[in-house]
C-alpha cells in the first residue's frame, strides 16, 4: 500500500509539473482553440443523440448563434420527428448527407460506442459534446463538471491537499485520471467506469447493516429507491427528499403502487437542502436537471438544513445528488455528519471544483471518515465521493 501511494503521488507530482511547464499563456491558447485543432471551424454541426443532453446542447448552441443542420439518433422512434424545429434523421441518412460537410457531435453521456460507430460508418470528424464546452465557454461552462484547465492550476494547493485524503489507491488513481483528463481533454483517455448498477451502493466498499436508514437527497422519481429494492438491501426506513413538485408527484405515484408495508417505511419530504432554513428558487423542470437558481421568476420552494430536520430514525446512509447544491447541503448537516457519521454517497460532478472541494469539506466536518472516489459513467459524470466510518469499511479495501 505504501509503495502504491508513492507511485500515485509521483504521478500526481508529474502531472502538476507538466501543467507548470506548459505555462498559463500556452494553456489558454490551447483550450480556446481545442475544437479547431480537431475539425474545421467552417463545418456544420450535426448533433447525434436527440435525448435530454442533445436538447440541452441545442439550446446552448443557439445562445451562441450556432444552428445545427439536424439531429440523428439510433432510436428509430425519433426518426422523422423534430426537436425545437430541428429534424431527426436516421444515422445512415445523416452519414450519407453530411459525412463530408459536418462535424458529428455526439450528445450522449456515455457516447464512446456511438463515436466508434460513426467512425466505422465513414465519418471523419466525430467529437464528444464535451468539446463544445471549450469551444463556447460562455454558453456551456461551468455546468456538468466541465471548466477551463486553468481552474486546476489556480487551485493546485487545494487539489494537492485533497489527493492526500483518499483512503485507497483506486481513488487516488481516479483522482489523477480526472485531473489529467480535465486539463488535456483527451476524449478516449479515461479508464472504463465502475458498474453503474452499484452507483451509491458499492458492493466492495461498505459493510451493509439490516437496520439501515437511508436519506435520499434528490429522490427524483424514486430511481434510487428502486435500486435499493432491486438490490434487496435491508432497511429500517427511507427519507426521500424531493423539492420539485413534478418529480415528487412521480415519486409518490411510484410508491402508491407498492404494498402498504413498504409505503409505511418511506417518508417523502418536499424540501430542498441548503446551509440555511428559508426559501430558495428552483427551476422545476420535472426531470433530473431540476436545480436551485437565483432567478426569482422560478418556483419558490422551502429549503432546510439537514440539521433542522426531525429524524424519527437516525440516518445511517445519506445519498446526495442535488445538481450542484451538495456543498451547501453538507454544511447544513455539520452536526449530523460530525456526530452520527452516516455513510455518505455524494455526487461531485456538477461543478469541476467539486472534485476536490467536496472531499475536503467532508474531511473538515468529520476527519474520521475514510474517503473514496468512484465513477460510474464516462468522462467526469456519475462520479461519487464516499465517506465511510471506519467500522463500516470492508476490511479488504484498506
Amino acid at each position: 500500500m505504501a509503495e502504491a501511494l508513492v507511485d500515485s503521488r509521483d504521478r500526481f507530482d508529474r502531472l502538476v509539473a507538466g501543467f507548470k511547464e506548459e505555462g498559463s499563456g500556452a494553456c489558454s491558447q490551447r483550450w480556446r482553440s481545442h475544437v479547431e485543432g480537431m475539425t474545421d471551424r467552417t463545418r456544420q454541426i450535426l448533433l447525434f443523440g436527440a435525448g435530454q443532453f442533445g436538447t440541452l446542447t441545442l439550446d446552448r448552441l443557439r445562445h451562441a448563434g450556432v444552428e445545427p443542420c439536424c439531429f440523428s439518433d439510433n432510436n428509430q422512434d425519433r426518426w422523422g420527428t423534430t426537436i425545437a424545429g430541428v429534424e431527426v434523421i436516421p444515422p445512415q441518412e445523416a452519414v450519407a448527407r453530411y459525412s463530408d460537410s459536418a462535424t458529428f457531435i455526439v450528445t450522449i453521456f456515455n457516447g464512446s460506442n456511438v463515436r466508434q460507430q460513426l467512425r466505422q460508418m465513414g465519418c471523419k470528424y466525430v467529437l464528444p459534446a464535451t468539446s463544445l464546452f471549450w469551444r463556447y465557454p460562455r454558453e456551456f461552462m461551468p455546468d456538468l463538471g466541465i471548466d477551463s484547465p486553468e481552474l486546476l492550476t489556480e487551485h493546485e494547493e487545494q487539489i494537492r491537499h485533497c489527493f492526500d485524503l483518499f483512503a485507497d489507491e483506486s481513488s487516488r488513481k481516479e483522482f489523477c485520471d480526472q485531473i489529467q483528463w480535465r486539463y488535456w481533454f483527451e476524449p478516449e483517455f479515461l479508464a472504463l467506469s465502475e458498474n453503474p448498477k452499484e452507483t451509491y451502493f458499492p458492493e466492495g466498499l461498505v459493510k451493509p447493516i439490516s437496520e439501515e436508514v437511508f436519506v435520499d437527497c434528490g429522490a427524483f422519481d424514486g430511481d434510487c429507491i428502486r435500486s435499493i429494492l432491486e438490490r434487496r438491501r435491508n432497511f429500517e426506513h427511507i427519507y426521500a427528499l424531493e423539492p420539485d413538485p413534478k418529480n415528487r408527484r412521480r415519486l409518490q405515484n411510484f410508491l402508491s403502487q407498492k404494498d402498504l408495508m413498504l409505503r409505511d417505511k418511506v417518508t417523502v419530504l418536499p424540501y430542498a437542502l441548503a446551509d440555511h432554513d428559508g426559501t430558495v428558487f428552483m427551476s422545476g423542470s420535472g426531470d433530473v436537471t431540476s436545480r436551485m437558481t437565483s432567478a426569482e421568476s422560478d418556483e419558490a420552494v422551502e429549503c432546510k438544513r439537514l440539521d433542522s430536520l426531525e429524524w424519527s430514525y437516525k440516518p445511517t446512509y445519506i445519498k446526495m445528488d442535488i445538481e450542484g447544491a451538495e456543498p451547501d447541503a453538507l454544511v447544513g448537516g455539520t452536526r449530523l455528519l460530525s456526530q452520527a457519521m452516516p455513510v455518505l454517497a455524494i455526487c461531485l460532478y456538477h461543478r469541476s471544483e467539486h472534485l476536490w472541494e467536496i472531499p475536503t469539506l467532508i474531511h473538515a466536518i468529520q476527519p474520521s471518515y475514510s474517503l473514496f472516489l468512484r465513477r460510474y459513467a464516462e468522462d467526469c459524470w456519475e462520479q461519487v465521493c464516499y465517506a465511510i466510518p471506519k467500522h463500516r469499511v470492508l476490511s479488504e479495501v484498506l
